[in-house]
């Protein structure tokens, strides 16, 4: 069988194993780097909106700013909507979340088939080996210095391969974590996913009078990712090109969840139980769909100090619900390409073993971190009041930790990761708090049965209460990054007392005079 030598080896040449390609390219122009697909063209997929972390990626890291304003959405933000307890509520008569201002960190609408075509041709054209059609088998990875074997068939050929690198970015297939045994099942979070795009579906901005328009100062409601909110599950509105929109339905095992959902008649009768989302499908064409039984699981490992990693759902992978999986591969392609160049640098087998080892904890660290924002906590959905409460504490620590340490890179500094992988379990237990804390106000407002007392006719500003929003990448001191961490806190506490009063409470505090 002929043999085929390669710096670094790709498995998959979806979105993770286009934009690691790219920035190895643009890294390591000197390397002989090749992708391998299964697949002979690419197609519609899931995962079509972005968050900062990787809109900052995609433009700062690899340079794709112009062509994203060019072929695909500027996002304009989380948008929520709240109902009924008999999904009835007109859209306009729905209170809100979202934003009235333009991003002033970008982040995109995907169309993923065009992305990933488009990625092919740029990363061919700039050099990267493709081979398209091609299965990948018999993988034998090396314990040292000598190169990663594997085998490949194209209906024209079959051959060797061997690397010094090699990267799983296969998704689900997950080719190198199922062989190496590192998938964990996600027992604790279980939610499921069904999905659809569709055409000729009502534009968001052009709904209702102009009093509900003129809400969000201008802004466009249409490219944001808007979630229809409901116990146990919300609806996407993603819209990934000028003729579709991507619909879907995710929703804990547990809410209701029922595998004739996954047929295309069963996903239609679902949507039309719910009058606002299906009042902008009544014209709309169902194009294809698709679905997912089970969304969460985890990963032993990210990265080893013999040379391999993986990135993307080839790893692991949380929850769609604040769109972090394109985060999560901005962050391990970062790590592998700090780690291929450490060893090509001549790092030290020892301090290669300690960075491979901070990476794995760190990415461990923002897995665990990932999970607290969602477990057990989709009934929160059910409630505008509850849902508010965690949006403005989940959204400042985003863009106060995650996005700001992504901007200045810090992510890359060994001193910051050793520190970040020592105080985790600190940062845990206070996610950890704050959501025990989140399900105490639920349980009072299921026991005063007012978890719907707010749902209609009420709107928030996404980023109101943060005022520092200009100063995200800036450098801190640490007691001032500390200093606005506990105020992130107090406002939460202080938000979830007001909304455990009984109305015996509220009226002492309007009778009662301040103590100056």
């Amino acid at each position: 069988m002929p043999r085929h030598y390669l710096d670094i080896a790709i498995l998959g040449a979806g979105l993770a194993g286009n934009l690691v390609a790219r920035q190895l390219r643009q890294t390591f122009p000197h390397l002989k780097i090749g992708m391998f697909e299964k697949n002979n063209s690419t197609s519609f997929k899931v995962g079509e909106s972005t968050v900062e972390v990787t809109g900052n990626y995609l433009i700062r890291r690899l340079g794709l700013g112009n062509y994203l304003a060019q072929h695909h959405f500027l996002k304009h933000g989380l948008r929520f909507f709240f109902d009924q307890e008999n999904r009835q509520a007109p859209l306009i008569e729905m209170s809100e979340i979202g934003g009235i201002t333009p991003p002033l960190y970008k982040s995109y609408q995907l169309d993923r088939s065009r992305l990933e075509a488009d990625l092919l041709r740029m990363n061919q054209e700039d050099g990267v080996e493709l081979y398209l059609g091609t299965q990948v088998f018999d993988i034998q990875l090396s314990h040292d210095s000598s190169p990663h074997q594997f085998s490949t068939e194209s209906p024209s050929k079959k051959w060797q391969i061997q690397c010094r690198w090699l990267i799983d970015a296969s998704g689900r297939s997950s080719i190198l974590a199922k062989q190496e045994n590192l998938r964990i099942p996600e027992l604790r979070h279980s939610v499921a996913a069904v999905w659809g795009r569709f055409k000729n579906v009502i534009n968001l901005d052009e709904v209702g009078p102009e009093t509900f328009r003129q809400r969000v100062n201008g802004t466009r409601r249409h490219t944001s990712t808007t979630h229809f909110c409901y116990p146990g599950y919300w609806i996407w509105f993603i819209p990934i090109s000028q003729e579709v929109v991507s619909v879907g339905v995710v929703m804990e095992r547990t809410a209701g969840w029922q595998e004739g959902l996954r047929k295309p008649n069963g996903f239609l009768v679902f949507l039309k139980q719910h009058h606002a989302p299906w009042s902008l499908l009544q014209e709309a064409q169902l194009l294809d769909i698709g679905s997912f039984q089970h969304l969460a699981y985890g990963t032993r490992q990210f990265f080893s100090q013999h040379r391999w990693g993986l990135t993307g759902e080839a790893a692991a992978f949380t929850d769609p619900f604040y769109s972090p999986g394109s985060d999560f591969i901005s962050l391990e392609n970062d790590f592998l390409t700090n780690l291929i160049r450490h060893e090509l640098e001549g790092t030290s087998p020892q301090q290669l073993h300690r960075l491979v080892n901070l990476s794995n904890a760190y990415m461990h660290f923002r897995y665990e971190a990932s999970l607290y924002l969602y477990r057990d906590l989709y009934s929160l959905l059910s409630s505008y009041e509850l849902f508010k409460l965690k949006f403005q504490w989940d959204l400042p620590l985003y863009y106060h930790i995650w996005l700001s340490e992504f901007m200045q890179d810090l992510h890359l500094n060994h001193e910051f990761l050793a520190n970040q992988v020592q105080g985790q379990q600190q940062a845990l237990n206070s996610l950890s708090t704050f959501s025990q804390l989140f399900k105490r106000v639920e349980r009072h407002l299921q026991a005063t049965q007012s978890l719907y007392r707010a749902n209609l006719g009420n709107f928030t500003d996404a980023f109101e209460g943060i005022d520092w929003i200009k100063e995200v990448g800036q450098p801190l001191t640490p007691q001032q990054s500390v200093t606005r961490l506990r105020e992130i806190f107090r406002r939460s506490f202080e938000q979830a007392n007001d909304l455990l009063k009984t109305p015996s409470d509220r009226e002492r505090d309007q009778t009662t005079s301040p103590v100056g």
